[in-house]
């Protein structure tokens, strides 16, 4: 038989006696809500008391542990694509109804198994093995309150975002939001862990600025919340890319630059400019609704530059230079959000070796060619795609041969193995003489007759023997 515990709580003025009976005995739903309601007046009992602040703290506590007790204080951190499962906490033939911020999910009758669907848009993705609530693929809108009406039973999710506005590819120089978006709650504060080794960041908001970000803000940043989630976002951050150029009098050379990758922010304009050739009229970049990002210019006699659609690459082609076009020129990027790249690159020109025959294009390619090869066509330039033609059309010839080769090898196989079996097999013969006048004897045959001396034989009979008479 189980003992009862009794627990006394006493008022600081020991004026109030109260006396509270918990058995060790599993409580049924009525005697838990009449604890719950005991416990309810004791705190507002104590609270309008002014003089009794510490019993207030004392039965906050209380309170708590009452709910953490009765499991109707669990909360989720998710993220985004996650699934969560919530028990009901009653038996498996019992009537299950689950709401979703007030909303019918669903309505299950025990007995029979039936389940109609709510009004809430979590029915469309939700099951109910049993007394469990499971949603599956879980977006920002999936987080809120999940209440089971048997048990009463309180669920909070909550769905973490994390991502980096305006996106993950940045430029030098540009400002970045770091975002870790707890759906529902955005004051509760996470811990960001900065590269490359996990340093803890000074500020704990869900949104971090990062002004001005280089190389060093590059890298992968983890977010934590509540320390039972951990979210990772990854921070590229790019520049432009040029290199110098060597080219020799009367060459047609390219002025490179370029991004290495895609970024969020859009370009909306550019040029190029050299200083030592105020007389030079280079293109400007434009970027338009209908034609997208393309070099603009009129004037062709000096420089030329791709007509086609662009991405990252910004490359000019600089026509027959000569002595006075060494020096440096200058490649500028503008972006929204008033972010601007600049980059230099250095020309030297020089004398061409004596004896050297050629076109005056330095790469050794006609300028036509040499633009049609490097025009971009969906994103790439048109020689990478000629490029991988070339692999593919090389691969499938590979293949095929492998199997003609393998075809005439199974056949040859073939071929062997009809001829094998084609053969008579070998069977034991007597090849030996040395026992046949015995066997002879055996089975009752003639002796063979002995030849008859030399002296004796007739010339002009061919047979003799001892018994032969003229």
């Amino acid at each position: 038989m189980n003992k009862n515990k009794i627990v006394r709580a006493f008022s600081p003025n020991r004026s109030l006696n109260i006396t509270f009976l918990f058995t060790k005995q599993k409580q049924t739903k009525k005697k838990k809500k009449r604890i719950f309601i005991d416990y309810f007046f004791f705190f507002f009992f104590f609270f309008f008391r002014k003089r009794n602040r510490m019993a207030i703290c004392k039965i906050l506590f209380f309170l708590l542990a009452l709910c953490v007790w009765c499991g109707k204080c669990e909360v989720f951190y998710k993220r985004v694509g996650d699934e969560v499962s919530m028990k009901c906490g009653v038996d498996s033939n019992s009537d299950i109804d689950w709401k979703f911020n007030g909303e019918s999910i669903f309505s299950i009758t025990g007995k029979s198994g039936t389940r109609r669907k709510g009004s809430s848009h979590i029915a469309e993705k939700a099951s109910t093995p049993g007394d469990i609530l499971k949603v599956p693929r879980l977006e920002t809108r999936d987080s809120g309150n999940y209440f089971c009406k048997q048990s009463g039973k309180h669920h909070t999710v909550r769905v973490v975002s994390a991502f980096v506005k305006p996106g993950p590819v940045l430029l030098q120089s540009s400002n970045a939001e770091l975002h870790c978006d707890i759906t529902g709650d955005p004051n509760t504060e996470v811990q960001w862990q900065r590269p490359p080794n996990g340093e803890e960041y000074k500020e704990k908001k869900q949104v971090i600025h990062l002004k001005s970000v280089t190389s060093e803000e590059a890298g992968q940043w983890t977010c934590l919340v509540e320390k039972k989630l951990k979210l990772i976002v990854t921070l590229t951050v790019v520049g432009l890319q040029t290199t110098a150029v060597n080219a020799s009098k009367g060459d047609n050379i390219e002025l490179p630059c370029s991004l290495p990758q895609s970024v969020s922010q859009r370009v909306v304009g550019g040029r190029w400019k050299a200083d030592h050739l105020p007389k030079v009229s280079f293109p400007n970049l434009t970027n338009t609704a209908g034609e997208g990002l393309h070099w603009h210019g009129n004037d062709l006699s000096k420089v030329n530059f791709t007509t086609g659609q662009l991405s990252t690459n910004f490359d000019v082609t600089l026509k027959k230079v000569q002595s006075s076009d060494d020096g440096t020129f200058v490649c500028t990027v503008e972006f929204d959000g008033g972010v601007s790249l600049s980059v230099e690159t250095t020309l030297r020109v020089v004398d061409k070796p004596s004896g050297v025959k050629g076109s005056n294009n330095r790469k050794g390619k006609p300028p036509a060619v040499m633009e049609s090869l490097t025009k971009e066509v969906y994103g790439l330039k048109l020689w990478i795609w000629i490029a991988v033609g070339a692999s593919s059309v090389a691969l499938i010839v590979l293949i095929v041969v492998i199997g003609v080769v393998q075809r005439r090898n199974k056949r040859m196989k073939k071929r062997v193995r009809t001829l094998r079996s084609m053969r008579q097999p070998l069977t034991d013969k007597d090849y030996c003489q040395c026992d046949r006048a015995e066997k002879e004897v055996e089975f009752g045959e003639q002796a063979r007759p002995l030849p008859v001396p030399r002296q004796h034989r007739n010339p002009r009979t061919r047979t003799a023997g001892p018994n032969h008479t003229n």
